[in-house]
């Protein structure tokens, strides 16, 4: 499971020099370098700094690939509130990679981040209600944490609603709101949307 950095200039403007270094460095290759600063960073309290040390890890950029490894340095950022590394963890408990599945973490996780407005977590809080995994079958549930994703960009929980009021799937038929949140995955660039937009014409909806 490859994984990629986590960049963010907000973390750059908090933490400075070290993070930025390391940032090139893994840019252009040089992991040993990368890795030397970003565990200075990690050290000086950048919770995304050790979320990347986790990502190298789990991919053996540099270091050797060590799960284990890889997921103390995800645990770490996630105790940090970093939103990023607690999807990542809870996506990490719901497959059981490097941890022992567990639907109820994993939930958890995803809901602690999705309230710093991560939109993964919200998209894939959504999802488990709508499936009911690790949680019961709750659309109403799962309408709502769409409805968080798809505020925050997410062009899978956009489609997914669209989708719902199309099919009144735990929601009345309504192509106008269907109409509304497959267009904007579809002006997103999302193919799927841009299929269901001209399949069932919601052009004439809006």
């Amino acid at each position: 499971m490859k994984k990629l950095l986590f960049s963010m200039a907000c973390v750059s403007f908090l933490f400075g020099n070290d993070y930025d270094v390391a940032l090139e460095s893994y840019k252009t290759k040089d992991f040993k370098q990368a890795y030397e600063y970003f565990l200075k960073s990690a050290n000086a309290g950048n919770s995304q700094a050790a979320h990347n040390i986790s990502i190298m890890y789990n991919n053996g950029d540099g270091v050797p690939k060590d799960i284990k490894q890889s997921i103390i340095w995800l645990q770490r950022a996630s105790d940090a509130k970093n939103s990023y590394a607690m999807t990542q963890l809870g996506n990490n408990y719901m497959n059981g990679y490097g941890v022992e599945k567990d639907y109820k973490k994993a939930v958890a996780l995803f809901t602690e981040a999705a309230l710093l407005d991560n939109p993964q977590a919200a998209y894939n809080l959504g999802y488990m209600y709508t499936v009911g995994t690790g949680v019961g079958i709750n659309n109403t549930e799962a309408i709502s944490w769409y409805e968080k994703a798809a505020s925050l960009g997410d062009e899978n929980a956009q489609i997914n609603l669209g989708f719902m009021y199309l099919s009144a799937q735990g929601v009345p038929k309504d192509l106008k709101k269907a109409a509304f949140y497959i267009k904007k995955a579809k002006d997103g660039g999302s193919s799927k949307a841009d299929s269901l937009w001209k399949q069932f014409e919601l052009e004439k909806y809006l």
